[in-house]
């Protein structure tokens, strides 16, 4: 035990099996316990998928262009709906890319820190955080998406291991950034703080892999964005962002100043929003809201939503810091509820039990892994802060964090050895006194 708790004597191999028995044992646990594979969000990307099945490309169920999804997670659904697979079989790659995920986080950590207790903390945070099991356990983007975001990660810190930086790294990673956005536009501008990151670890020598980096980065998705703009002229990534901006973020802005509930004021107000919006469009254009082209239905709903948060910026970020704070510290209550057959408020209390010491962990390891290793610390920071910020509001849903569960996880561990170090000091400085107090009571 105390060689655990040093975090030093376990061999890599060891940790890596370790870490692989627990999230074997988590996710099978839950795959056999739950079977419901179908979220509110699935049928919107198993439309365009038997669409691009049946030859008819990538259109919505009107058969017209689909431009509220993006191709990428369609494109693996129809790819699984191909005889004789099944796309309920994704769900078995799922777990299988967050059994990968969470081995090659452990073996990272132990290779940097040569530390296992690191390690071993990082493995268990993602084995036993609800909302990865369940995203993995669904027919939704997310588990792809952290994939692809963290092999990005990776082809970056190893790229700046090399002072002088390395272009076909840089170009690698900003390709499958690229293809990234294609399964989840939240992260368009991740390229920024990719970039700034460059920066700060290769300073005078950063400009090159910087540019080459946004410029692959971009490619794909301002691919993407010319054929919405010709085919549905719309100049954008995915009408997703519109219908958030007015349905969320701007009816959180509005909810946050009325007395009640908060979360229930958001529905109230979203249905008031959108139903006015809707009539709106009807009386400009003259026809029924449904027949309105969806590329202006975007463009309305987005000014609308603009103005009202810019009115009351005061009242946006406060529902962005509620939203943050169930990011943080929420997820997985309901999923727990349900297999372990407890009261909902039990089950959130469960989870705030483990939620909570987490993110004291994650502050404190911001503080270890600046110490230990400055430029891991860099990227780990800048992807948490670029992600838990572009999906903190009224939408906010346990799942958008995990995407960079395996950076929180890091710190965490980090977090982990850093408060062991600290209690092992004060324990030996204790023991150092009151070995002094016994030999100077003996001598008197």
């Amino acid at each position: 035990m105390e060689e655990f708790m040093s975090g030093t004597k376990l061999s890599g191999p060891k940790v890596q099996w370790v870490a692989l028995a627990l999230v074997l044992l988590t996710h099978s646990a839950f795959l056999i316990l739950d079977h419901e594979y179908y979220a509110n969000d699935t049928p919107s990307y198993l439309v365009p998928a038997d669409n691009l099945l049946h030859g008819q490309g990538f259109v919505n169920e009107l058969h017209q262009p689909d431009i509220y999804r993006t191709p990428g997670y369609p494109l693996l659904l129809a790819l699984f709906g191909v005889s004789p697979l099944k796309v309920q079989y994704l769900i078995l790659l799922q777990h299988g890319l967050c059994l990968l995920i969470a081995v090659a986080v452990t073996d990272m950590a132990f290779r940097i820190s040569r530390n296992s207790l690191i390690a071993l903390t990082a493995a268990s945070v993602l084995s036993f955080d609800l909302a990865t099991i369940r995203a993995a356990n669904t027919l939704l983007t997310e588990t792809a998406f952290t994939f692809l975001i963290g092999l990005v990660c990776w082809i970056l810190y190893r790229a700046t291991l090399n002072q002088a930086g390395n272009v076909p790294a840089s170009v690698s990673a900003g390709l499958l950034g690229g293809c990234a956005v294609l399964f989840r536009p939240v992260g368009v501008l991740y390229f920024v703080p990719l970039s700034i990151y460059l920066f700060l670890v290769l300073r005078r020598r950063a400009l090159r892999p910087v540019l080459v980096f946004s410029a692959s980065f971009l490619l794909i998705p301002l691919l993407w964005i010319t054929r919405n703009y010709l085919q549905a002229d719309y100049w954008g990534i995915s009408t997703v962002s519109a219908e958030d901006i007015l349905g969320f973020r701007a009816a959180g802005t509005l909810a946050v100043r009325m007395p009640g509930d908060y979360l229930t004021n958001v529905v109230r107000i979203r249905g008031v929003l959108l139903r006015q919006a809707c009539e709106d469009l009807e009386r400009t254009y003259r026809r029924d809201c449904q027949r309105v082209a969806e590329s202006q239905r975007a463009a309305y709903i987005t000014r609308v939503g603009t103005k009202i948060i810019l009115n009351d910026l005061p009242g946006y970020l406060r529902s962005a810091v509620y939203g943050l704070a169930y990011l943080v510290f929420g997820g997985g209550t309901e999923a727990l509820s349900k297999i372990a057959n407890v009261d909902s408020l039990v089950a959130k209390r469960a989870v705030l039990f483990i939620t909570l010491p987490e993110a004291g962990l994650a502050v404190i390891g911001c503080l270890y892994w600046f110490r230990q290793e400055k430029n891991l610390c860099y990227l780990l920071l800048l992807t948490v802060i670029y992600f838990l910020a572009m999906t903190a509001g009224p939408e906010a849903y346990s799942r958008y964090r995990v995407p960079v569960m395996p950076m929180y996880a890091l710190l965490i561990g980090g977090g982990a050895a850093a408060t062991i170090q600290s209690i092992q000091r004060v324990w030996a400085a204790c023991m150092a006194r009151v070995a002094g107090y016994r030999q100077a009571t003996r001598l008197s």
